[in-house]
């Protein structure tokens, strides 16, 4: 039986954790704390709370909490409807520049090869320098790596049909036994960081960026503020991609224009 965490007690765990880089959720909500920090106390095998904190000083211990307090995306061409935008409403305005695309919090790959995936049948794969961020190490690595859970194999091509693709989707993956993996060389325009989006100093600016159905994680507050944080990071004329689980907040409506009021997708104002 896994250890039952009052409010107090997720309160207490998430101070500890602020303290060390990288581990900051003070901004996540109650219920989605109270979910992840009962998984990673089982992933980890934590029976105590003394336990908890007292492991923190141990750097694997701490990556161990960043790789298991993820929500991976569980399917690729997820909500088909995004994708069929991106394909007739932003990719024709970025067609002939060259551009970049930021994923701020990419807890698995499933997002970032259906994207590149929809780039290379465009033709646009050699225009477009990638950066996907995620807190752990782990969950970085394996995604430069390829990988992907080949269980949902059958899931994700049924969802990349539905978009009317040319019949492609394997070539885009090597097949072993028991396993799949993205094609690297695919992945050669991506650069991938280590670092918490909440954490996050960066210096880059970018022309569109994809934060789909993540601040839903969020308390209001630092649902907006985590927005003004990361919309700062895009050029004027750039896009901006929430998910159909996310509205623009009101502060920040006057700075942009929607592009596809239903899938939340917007254009900066220049």
């Amino acid at each position: 039986m896994g250890v039952s965490l009052s409010i107090n007690d997720i309160k207490s765990v998430t101070n500890d954790m602020a303290r060390y880089k990288n581990l900051d959720y003070a901004g996540h909500s109650f219920s989605f704390l109270k979910r992840r920090l009962s998984h990673v106390f089982l992933q980890l095998k934590v029976k105590r709370l003394n336990q908890f904190s007292e492991r923190l000083s141990e750097e694997s211990f701490r990556e161990g909490i960043r790789y298991h307090m993820a929500v991976n995306v569980t399917e690729m061409f997820r909500d088909p409807g995004f994708w069929r935008s991106l394909r007739q409403t932003v990719f024709p305005l970025l067609k002939e520049k060259q551009w970049s695309v930021w994923f701020p919090d990419t807890p698995s790959g499933e997002e970032v090869y259906s994207f590149i995936i929809l780039l290379a049948e465009d033709g646009l794969l050699e225009n477009v320098k990638i950066f996907s961020q995620h807190a752990s190490e782990t969950k970085c690595k394996e995604i430069a790596d390829g990988f992907i859970d080949h269980k949902n194999a059958e899931l994700n091509y049924n969802n990349y049909k539905r978009l009317e693709e040319a019949d492609k989707f394997e070539e885009y993956f090597l097949e072993g036994p028991g396993s799949w993996t993205f094609k690297k060389d695919l992945l050669v325009n991506c650069n991938f960081i280590a670092r918490s989006v909440v954490d996050s100093e960066i210096d880059e600016s970018f022309d569109f960026i994809v934060f789909r159905n993540t601040c839903i994680n969020y308390t209001s507050q630092s649902r907006e503020e985590m927005l003004e944080k990361i919309v700062s990071h895009l050029n004027p004329g750039g896009f901006l991609a929430l998910g159909v689980k996310e509205a623009l907040p009101s502060s920040l409506e006057s700075q942009f224009k929607p592009v596809d009021q239903k899938e939340s997708i917007y254009k900066k104002l220049c």
